[in-house]
């Protein structure tokens, strides 16, 4: 997994390859500082090839911290397999998922 995060009016969050239970860690650590402040971040997950339970509660933890604290948090260039376990496991109804 990779993750480039860049700063702007948003603040983007790429992810690529695989968001698995090994490289959950790393990820929420890359993201702790942007989700402990009133943000609006983007993750754009158009290279993201597959993500797990783990990954999955990442994602709804950042959700629920950004939004605690005024800040939101959109998912976008969701690719298909993605997008099957956001719809099994009920995210694509909880989070904003934009193209």
């Amino acid at each position: 997994m990779d993750i480039n995060i860049t700063k702007g009016e948003k603040i983007t969050v790429e992810i690529s390859g695989r968001l698995d239970t090994a490289a959950t860690p790393e990820f929420s650590e890359a993201i702790a500082d942007i989700i402990s402040e009133k943000n609006n971040v983007v993750f754009d997950c158009s290279d993201l090839e597959y993500i797990a339970s783990s990954g999955l509660r990442a994602f709804l933890s950042a959700h629920k911290s950004l939004t605690a604290l005024g800040g939101t948090l959109e998912v976008t260039g969701v690719q298909p397999a993605v997008q099957s376990i956001f719809d099994m496991t009920g995210f694509s109804v909880m989070l904003k998922i934009g193209k």
